[in-house]
């Protein structure tokens, strides 16, 4: 005689969580995503950006002043590259409330996290 779980079929069980809207790997992500070459933010030390993730790569070792030039009271550029170009406004409205270095970071990488979980 074989018992009651032994003549059920295994149902996989379905995974929990909220559900991707997209399967985007994490090569492809769109934060990953690098801006057409001549649309690289270029800061005023030279050193160009190509996408969201690496903006955020490169805050830690950013000089303050390199920060102030593009992060003023009146305009925010690395906001509005990233409105204009990577065409993510909500990112761009975040980082445009962002007035100091430490508060941008904040941002930056709660958008990022938020994205690619």
């Amino acid at each position: 005689m074989t018992k009651k779980s032994e003549t059920k079929a295994q149902v996989p069980k379905k995974p929990r969580g909220r559900p991707r809207k997209h399967p985007v790997s994490k090569d492809n992500h769109p934060l990953k995503k690098d801006a057409p070459q001549a649309n690289y933010f270029v800061l005023c030390n030279g050193q160009p950006v190509k996408n969201v993730k690496e903006l955020a790569d490169i805050m830690d070792g950013l000089e303050d002043h390199v920060f102030s030039h593009h992060v003023r009271p009146e305009h925010n550029d690395f906001a509005a590259w990233v409105k204009d170009i990577i065409k993510d406004v909500e990112l761009a409205e975040k980082l445009a409330q962002a007035k100091d270095k430490q508060h941008f970071q904040l941002v930056l990488y709660k958008h990022i996290t938020h994205k690619l979980w």
